[in-house]
């Protein structure tokens, strides 16, 4: 059975021309920050889902814990 493969390789090949990646260093470097930025965003929606809003949304806040300006 033929596996499914996730990105057809003619956008595979247009993203690496579109991206200049001549060696695979390029590619290592450029595979890193999309990971890196990948696991920041599940963080993040992690973190909104567990507290039940979204980072800067104070009117959906419900806590009694916050700054108040004097």
């Amino acid at each position: 059975m033929e596996k499914k493969k996730l990105i057809p390789r003619e956008l595979l090949k247009q993203f690496i021309k579109e991206n200049n990646l001549k060696k695979a260093e390029d590619a290592k470097g450029l595979v890193k920050d999309l990971f890196a930025d990948t696991i920041q965003e599940l963080l993040e929606a992690e973190m909104d889902h567990s507290l039940g809003y979204e980072k800067n949304d104070a009117t959906n806040k419900s806590t009694d814990n916050r700054f108040l300006r004097l």
